[in-house]
């Protein structure tokens, strides 16, 4: 039986102009799309991102309502002054001057004085609030400077993932147009030119594919920075060098329980602050059964009874240390919610310390693996194949098979160099941080 190969031969044909058309017409789109690219480099990014990040400027703003609160507990209740005149019979007001007229006029100076130590604890409460606001401030600022570092990495990552997705859409492309000029010359098979063709296609799906995660992760970065123009994004940096966690560590020892280490973070330092702050509400709450005295003096213009008659008083609510039940309860149990929270936040900071350092650790393992022995030899295993399918030796599914697992095997490095970037960035920027006092 005979087929017709000029149909096939046609199809194939037009499958290669419409490809070769595709990759023109993506890349003049793409570079009109573009703005001209900002190169960052890591240190700029995270300079940025402290300068600017939304959620950085929040905490800042948190921090001056924390001194603002720190002023208003230094207030006392003020003296409160009043003037009353009684005792007016309209029908008898006398004669003579205003002094000299029956009008009972008083003056009266009330002067609240707390009791039991209400501004020391008022004071101490809300200066515990704003050491607390300013650890807050600085975890903030570590928190956004590690997403944005892993928001670059991730940038590079994908900026690797599409020039590579690139070059193997080239090599396809180069692949099928030699293909179809030996289809032309009878040296190679309808079913194989084909092949390559399809090969073709896919690597311009994949090129695609990786453009839209290129542009996602520009506007990640930007998202982080409160940068408007994330299509411009462009992470300049290289891959930092393997390395294990044992040569990033910084404290002499290697005892990831270190307690300088874990109370020098700024996480730990804020919810010692809140435990201290909770404190001092409680000891506020127990000061308020101290009942509070108002001191009075007053002067008393009288005619009748005398021009100039003087007075003194003291006042003092009843029944206040009985009040103070359910107030002091809820501080009881706000102080245990404090403590509970250093609690977990002490363990967190260890168990992420200890994450970040596995993470590391694989990571570097993995680079040593691609970089020095999978990836040269998936490179050579390509020529070879390409070698061995020029002598008739080898099919050319083979051969595609061989570029993929080389192609595997270099997405799989710029993965692993990725995460060790990622690792590494985290255990650098958990650093001992101190707080000012106010």
């Amino acid at each position: 039986m005979k087929f017709d190969t000029a149909p096939c031969a046609l199809f194939a044909r037009r499958t290669l102009a419409v490809s070769l058309m595709c990759v023109a017409a993506l890349g003049l789109a793409h570079a009109q799309a573009q703005p001209a690219e900002s190169g960052l480099t890591l240190q700029a990014a995270l300079q940025r991102a402290q300068e600017a990040n939304r959620e950085v400027l929040g905490a800042r703003r948190t921090v001056d309502a924390a001194l603002a609160d720190v002023q208003t507990a230094t207030v006392t209740p003020p003296p409160q002054l009043s003037l009353l005149s009684q005792g007016i019979n309209t029908q008898n007001l006398g004669s003579g001057g205003v002094w000299n007229r029956p009008i009972d006029t008083i003056v009266r100076l009330d002067t609240p004085w707390e009791r039991g130590g209400k501004r020391a604890q008022r004071e101490r409460q809300a200066q515990a609030g704003w050491l607390a606001a300013q650890s807050e401030q600085l975890q903030t600022g570590r928190t956004q400077q590690v997403v944005t570092a892993q928001a670059y990495w991730d940038l590079k990552l994908a900026q690797v993932q599409h020039d590579t997705a690139l070059q193997e859409a080239q090599l396809a492309q180069e692949s099928s147009r030699l293909a179809q000029e030996r289809l032309r010359h009878g040296d190679l098979s309808l079913l194989e030119a084909t092949r390559l063709s399809l090969e073709s296609d896919r690597a311009l799906n994949e090129v695609e594919q990786t453009r839209n995660l290129l542009s996602q992760a520009q506007w990640a970065l930007a998202t982080v920075l409160a940068w408007d123009q994330g299509q411009a994004l462009c992470a300049l940096d290289p891959w930092p060098p393997a390395q294990a966690s044992a040569s990033a560590q910084t404290p002499s020892k290697e005892d990831d329980m270190d307690a300088a280490w874990l109370a020098g973070r700024a996480d730990v330092q804020a919810a010692q602050q809140r435990l201290v702050q909770a404190q001092a509400a409680l000891d506020l709450a127990q000061a308020q059964r101290h009942a509070d005295v108002t001191w009075s003096v007053q002067f008393e213009h009288n005619p009748p009874a005398g021009n100039r008659l003087w007075g003194l008083g003291v006042a003092f609510p009843l029944g206040v240390d009985g009040r103070q039940d359910g107030p002091v309860m809820r501080a009881r149990l706000a102080l245990d919610d404090a403590q509970a929270v250093l609690d977990k936040t002490r363990a967190d900071a260890r168990a992420d310390r200890a994450r970040q350092r596995v993470t590391l650790d694989t990571a570097a393992r993995r680079i040593e693996r691609l970089d020095g022995l999978l990836v040269p030899k998936a490179k050579q295993a390509v020529k070879a194949a390409e070698f061995a399918r020029q002598q008739g030796a080898l099919s050319l599914q083979d051969v595609l098979d061989t570029r993929r697992l080389a192609h595997a095997a270099e997405l799989d490095a710029a993965q692993a160099h990725a995460d060790h970037a990622k690792a590494l960035a985290a255990l650098n920027l958990t650093s001992n941080l101190s707080v000012v006092s106010p």
